[in-house]
């Protein structure tokens, strides 16, 4: 992982204080949809004693000047430069919501540059009621106060749901309406079946944006996925159990990365 390059690429992201171990395996950590890489910070903390993490911020999010692309196959495309201008040797994927969509088509259309996925809160198709649609249009700040409440599980603290907002509310309407228009173009359960990587599928029992329904699919279209289902979490499951999220992505990299790990 090369973080002066991320730099001169004008890729916005999040990532620890130490510089980057070689031996140890990358971890690159996809937002969602009107988000951002701060949303894995805590993710990044948790998880950098043992790989090397990374948070990235899609083009037009964040830290990360470009347009925004108008299908996640776009973000895929984009994906797939940083990985090879900055990432010399295959990585791990993380993606939450879109960015599971995006890093499973990175995976599709460039599987020599990824090591393995964990799909967290995500589905082979990523469909979005109309009702947000016509909200974000006429209500916008209002219609992201409902969905980001909606997706937060029950034991969410008011704060943690506010600051959600917050962060969506600042990548601005357009942004937003261009990152669920890309999601809801979004179909790849006729390619599950080509992926030949190690996975790894987290979703919060209490997910209501994207339901565990979506997340067993996957696992079972996937050759050789695991499931971790949370129990009482919502769609942010890294944010509201981030050790019980942290340990089970760390005990599959860590599964993979060593020796006799899986090779799918």
């Amino acid at each position: 992982m090369d973080p002066d390059r991320l730099k001169e690429m004008s890729v916005g992201f999040v990532r620890g204080s130490g510089a980057p171990i070689p031996s140890r395996p990358s971890l690159v950590m996809i937002h969602g949809a009107g988000g951002c890489g701060r949303l894995w910070q805590g993710q990044v903390r948790l998880m950098e004693d043992s790989v090397n993490a990374v948070a990235l911020d899609l083009p037009g999010h964040g830290g990360t000047a470009g347009k925004v692309p108008q299908t996640l196959e776009g973000y895929a495309l984009w994906l797939s430069d940083v990985l090879a201008a900055a990432f010399p040797d295959p990585v791990f994927l993380m993606g939450h919501s879109m960015g599971g969509g995006i890093v499973l088509e990175t995976a599709l259309a460039d599987p020599r540059r990824v090591r393995g996925l964990i799909l967290a809160g995500t589905g082979p198709v990523l469909s979005v009621s109309p009702a947000f649609f016509e909200g974000f249009n006429t209500r916008f700040e209002e219609t992201v106060d409902r969905l980001v409440g909606y997706g937060y599980g029950p034991g969410a603290d008011s704060e943690m749901i506010r600051e959600g907002a917050r962060l969506m509310k600042s990548a601005g309407r357009e942004t937003v309406i261009a990152d669920f228009r890309a999601c809801d173009r979004f179909d790849r359960r006729k390619d599950l079946d080509r992926l030949r990587l190690p996975c790894l599928i987290v979703c919060g029992e209490k997910d209501r944006l994207t339901p565990p329904a979506l997340s067993r699919s996957l696992h079972e279209a996937i050759r050789g996925s695991r499931l971790a289902l949370l129990p009482g979490v919502g769609h942010f499951a890294m944010i509201e159990a981030p050790r019980a999220f942290s340990r089970r992505v760390r005990e599959f990299i860590l599964s993979v990365s060593s020796p006799s790990g899986s090779s799918v």
